[in-house]
């Protein structure tokens, strides 16, 4: 015997509520399994492959190519067995990170010309261009905007192309400025750090990260949330890293930050930043963040004030390593220093718990010992 299941659009992360159907990679009648690619879908951040919640047939699907469906929206009817009705999660959504192969590949069709990213496409559907004629002048051939206006010869700023992204990260940060936050700052000597980063061949981002993660152990409610007038503590930690791409602003996540080695956050971080720039994050990539990274010190920032990111309590500003005139047993030394700068949901976190934890990290970052513990 079998049931019939509806699927309806996932939360695609980052606010977004909604998305465009660029392809079906399933067809009505098709038997699928669990997790297979079943959609392709277009959103203000990325373009991304949605998976099939279910092993099954495919009764209909809900929109034509082209439609916008909203988050919640119904996308796919299954036939399942029926054991897997009664088994399975009732909302429909496939879990974030369950299967790491249905991650969205870097998007490149002949249809649509070389290697591009939503927000371009869309200047492109909305100038009248083919992109199937446009040769790209970005990385690796990437169609950028520039090359959109140039096929239209019309050379005007391509604004429309980044109205849907502002919107997002504009309606995110209102949600978001709402909480009531603080930061606090601490400056940290930085030699025993970029010595320990430089022998392990990474940038100073995954240490600081793997750091944190250490950080949270010794203070679980850095990683806690206030929901339903209560704080809840949680045992994984997954790492937002707050990421500047030429759509704005997206925060891909390393999941299970703490259960990972140094090398290993590196790479994820590498993997990450890369899809974050081609436009192809999956959902999983963008959602469930628990705590957040922001390397403001990329663009020479010495230090800022960090806005929490959605489902966080605590969000942590690494500012540019420089040359600072530190004091150092009691003379004037020039040395390699950069500003933490720490804003915390004070519903959740006293200014003397942060204070006591950023200490805490603070403290790791610049031992040779305790930097040396994190590779264990």
């Amino acid at each position: 015997m079998s049931a019939e299941r509806l699927f309806s659009m996932p939360d695609l992360g980052e606010g977004l509520e909604e998305g465009e159907i660029v392809e079906w990679l399933v067809a009505e009648g098709d038997t699928v399994a669990l997790n297979q690619p079943l959609v392709e879908v277009e959103t203000a951040k990325a373009t991304v492959e949605v998976p099939s919640p279910y092993a099954g047939v495919v009764i209909s699907l809900h929109g034509p190519v082209g439609s916008t469906i909203a988050v919640g929206g119904a996308l796919a009817t299954f036939a399942v067995a029926d054991e897997v009705a009664e088994d399975g999660d009732s909302s429909g959504q496939p879990q974030p990170g369950a299967d790491a192969d249905s991650a969205a590949t870097p998007d490149q069709h002949p249809s649509r010309g070389g290697r591009t990213t939503p927000p371009v496409r869309k200047l492109a559907k909305e100038l009248g261009v083919d992109l199937a004629s446009v040769v790209g002048s970005g990385a690796d051939g990437r169609i950028t905007a520039e090359d959109v206006e140039a096929a239209r010869g019309s050379g005007a700023p391509a604004t429309s192309a980044d109205a849907a992204s502002r919107k997002v990260i504009a309606t995110n940060l209102e949600r978001q400025a709402a909480i009531p936050q603080v930061t606090t700052f601490r400056t940290v000597d930085c030699s025993a750090l970029q010595v320990f980063r430089k022998e392990l061949g990474v940038s100073p981002l995954p240490v600081v990260v793997a750091a944190l993660c250490r950080t949270i152990a010794m203070h679980p409610s850095l990683n806690a949330l206030w929901g339903d007038g209560q704080v809840t503590e949680r045992d994984r930690v997954h790492v937002g890293l707050a990421t500047d791409t030429e759509r704005g602003l997206v925060v891909p996540v390393v999941r299970d930050a703490h259960s990972l080695g140094i090398a290993d956050i590196a790479a994820e971080v590498a993997r990450l930043a890369e899809a974050a720039r081609a436009g192809s994050l999956s959902p999983a990539d963008l959602t469930g963040a628990t705590v957040a990274v922001s390397n403001t010190g990329s663009y020479g920032s010495e230090a800022g004030t960090p806005i929490l990111s959605p489902g966080t309590s605590v969000t942590l500003a690494v500012g540019v390593i420089e040359a600072r005139a530190l004091i150092a047993d009691g003379a004037v030394v020039a040395r390699p220093a950069c500003t933490l700068s720490c804003t915390f949901d004070h519903r959740v976190l006293d200014g003397a718990v942060v204070g006591r934890a950023l200490g805490d990290l603070v403290e790791v970052l610049t031992s040779a010992d305790r930097l040396g513990d994190l590779r264990r």
